[in-house]
């Protein structure tokens, strides 16, 4: 299994929404399940109409001697489009204390599976966070940020902290203005893993703002499909569950048509 982490340190570049459509638009052929693991609360229920339950909150109440795969997903949700998720709590006070009681159990199902990559929208980072187990055990983290100097600055700051703790992060910049993939790379001297494409129109969407059906020719899928298919190079080779059942191809749509 890989597990993928993203977060932000500073604004709201769009972690949640990146996450969604990064799960989305996952390669056919790769099992993939978002985990909603901010700290600040989960939204997706509330967007999609779904429960609160089951998900982590009922996941960490069953955790105690540890998580197997049959456990896992029979706490996961279906979004519209196909993409599985693991809801979170929707308050702070809930989320912090379901992810300070299962992010260790989960973090091991993640390194002890090969069967499925994990994608965790794991919020914004604060010191003692209770995601830091997450994040050290992760294949790949992305730290979003607008490339707008006000959001350059922390970030950067925290991909200089998180390297001194043996984490190897990288930018995800949403949108490309006023710099560019290039220009930040070279100008802070920081590895970028990609850009997502600033399209308030499609995050809408996926927020359930607005009205939409099928996405995929939006810049924002289509630009999450293009990194989904860059991270899935980087990543371990996913194996078959030994279910028989063959791995979920990707998916993605908006009020029940379309892929990307």
């Amino acid at each position: 299994m890989s597990l993928v982490c993203l977060c932000s340190v500073h604004g709201s570049p769009g972690v949640t929404t990146t996450a969604l459509a990064l799960a989305g638009a996952w390669p056919e052929g790769r099992r993939c399940l978002l985990v909603e693991a901010d700290p600040f609360g989960g939204v997706l229920a509330a967007r999609f109409g779904l429960r609160d339950t089951p998900g982590l909150a009922s996941l960490a109440a069953v955790s105690r001697n540890g998580l197997d795969g049959d456990m896992v997903w029979r706490h996961a949700q279906q979004l519209p489009g196909g993409v599985t998720v693991l809801v979170g709590p929707p308050s702070a006070d809930q989320a912090h204390a379901v992810l300070r009681d299962l992010a260790s159990a989960l973090a091991d199902w993640c390194a002890g599976s090969t069967e499925v990559d994990v994608i965790a929208d794991c919020g914004r980072l604060t010191p003692g966070s209770s995601t830091d187990v997450a994040l050290q055990q992760a294949d790949g983290v992305l730290l979003l940020t607008r490339p707008t100097p006000d959001q350059l600055r922390p970030a950067t700051y925290r991909l200089t902290t998180l390297g001194v703790s043996g984490l190897g992060a990288r930018l995800l910049l949403v949108g490309d203005s006023p710099y560019d993939a290039a220009e930040v790379a070279s100008g802070l001297s920081v590895e970028v893993a990609g850009v997502m494409a600033w399209d308030p129109r499609t995050a809408g969407a996926l927020c359930g703002a607005v009205g939409g059906k099928d996405l995929r020719r939006s810049p924002l899928v289509r630009s999450a499909a293009s990194l989904a298919q860059r991270l899935a190079v980087e990543l371990p080779a996913v194996v078959a569950d030994g279910s028989g059942a063959a791995p979920a191809p990707s998916a993605f749509e908006v009020g029940g048509e379309g892929r990307p």
